[in-house]
């Protein structure tokens, strides 16, 4: 007589399946749910078999699993899988989004029609003294010109022109670039769900670039000392987008930058950091990353760089914990890793004296003390700093050696120099 045994492991109870949402706006939700989720878990979305989404689940929590795909369009077809996994063992199921269900869908395009917003402001009255705050919301009206402009497939994006309402930031007649995630993964059945992630994940992508903003201000402060470090770089400021008649809300909003738009550092699928090294706005962008890897002792990491010339935006962000300096991101140890291993110091490394990443490795690196200030204002109360830019006394010159008296007169020349250009 055979016995039946009960089995713990997680199964799939509602294979993957799609469905437009009902007010025609022409984004799409795929879900399906799990069963028998014993112990806490980990939820993978993948498209292509690339992995776009992955969230925990807690134990007993067999609600449905939700992916929002913002204004789609035969781009986002492919086949999409969700896969459960826990101690006891995984589960998944996987959907054809095809380029036929897609065209059968009513897309709703807002082209040429006037909508109102409100936009909010991060701001960081103390530099990197404190996390932000939200600043006071401008009320404007904006109409979307062009969509699904570039080619990313973790956003879509908008170029809409500014009517009225958004000076000084836009003024009117001016042109913005608008994003949004997508897909976004969220659970539960109800759109409050889906409207509360979409707003996590836009602050959270304010807070990212608005604070490698902050950096990138202190880097090129430092830069401008320097004679022949040339254009310094920026991180252009991203503001809080609310458009109340959209089911998904909830964006970001940013200055349309003109011209030959680059990336000059992307993570690959396999998670590697690809930096650019070329040109000479690469080579700056490779030492703002060693450069604010260092000033972290190792904990942050700019793993995504693009733009127009020396300016930057849609800044991507590796931090080692959760929580540091208020983000929520955690990235692969293996990045980190990969990146000491990988970057090689340029000519602007060695003129801002960074020390190689090598010989930090090796080293114990201090940590800095709870709530530090901003280096930039560090600067005006000590000579001595622990910023990445080095004594020049112990400095090396990318091109060649030189003596050591040369070296201290030149390290006394330009910390006044410095001090003149924070003091003013």
């Amino acid at each position: 007589m055979s016995v039946l045994r009960f089995s713990p492991a997680p199964q799939v109870i509602r294979k993957i399946r799609g469905e437009a949402f009902a007010d025609g706006s022409g984004h799409l939700k795929l879900w399906c749910q799990f069963f028998n989720v014993l112990s806490d878990s980990n939820i993978k979305w993948y498209k292509n078999e690339e992995e776009i989404a992955q969230v925990k689940k807690n134990a007993g929590d067999e609600t449905q699993v939700n992916l929002a795909i913002v204004q789609a369009s035969c781009k986002d077809s492919g086949v999409y899988g969700c896969s459960l996994t826990n101690e006891y063992g995984s589960d998944s199921t996987d959907f054809l989004l095809s380029a036929d269900i897609l065209a059968g869908m009513v897309l709703r395009e807002d082209l040429g029609v006037g909508e109102e917003i409100e936009m909010t402001p991060l701001i960081f009255s103390k530099g990197l003294a404190d996390s932000g705050i939200w600043g006071n919301k401008f009320f404007g009206r904006i109409m979307m010109t062009e969509s699904r402009i570039g080619d990313g497939c973790s956003h879509k994006v908008w170029r809409a022109k500014v009517i009225y309402g958004l000076e000084p930031v836009f003024e009117s007649g001016n042109t913005c670039v608008i994003k949004v995630c997508s897909p976004i993964f969220y659970g539960g059945k109800e759109e409050s769900c889906l409207i509360e992630r979409n707003l996590h994940l836009m602050k959270q992508e304010c807070r990212i670039q608005n604070l490698a903003r902050e950096y990138c201000k202190i880097f090129s402060a430092e830069a401008r000392v320097i004679e022949n470090f040339g254009s310094p770089l920026e991180v252009i400021p991203v503001y809080l987008m609310y458009r109340p008649a959209n089911p998904v809300p909830y964006a970001t909003v940013e200055t349309d930058l003109t011209g030959v738009y680059k990336k000059y550092s992307v993570l690959d699928n396999t998670g590697r950091i690809d930096m650019k090294t070329g040109s000479e706005v690469e080579q700056k962008c490779c030492a703002l990353q060693h450069w604010i890897f260092q000033w972290t002792t190792g904990n942050m990491l700019l793993t995504r760089l693009e733009g127009v010339d020396t300016k930057l935006t849609n800044v991507g962000v590796s931090v080692k914990t959760t929580g540091h300096l208020g983000l929520s991101v955690e990235g692969n140890p293996k990045v980190f890793d990969q990146f000491v291993s990988q970057h090689k110091c340029n000519y602007f490394c060695g003129l801002l004296g960074l020390r190689s990443l090598k010989v930090m490795d090796s080293l114990s690196m201090p940590t800095k003390p709870k709530g530090s200030k901003s280096p930039l204002l560090q600067r005006k109360k000590a000579v001595s700093s622990s910023s990445p830019q080095t004594s020049r006394k112990a400095a090396v010159s990318p091109r060649m050696p030189r003596k050591a008296e040369h070296e201290d007169n030149k390290t006394k020349h330009n910390d006044s120099e410095a001090h003149k250009v924070v003091e003013t």
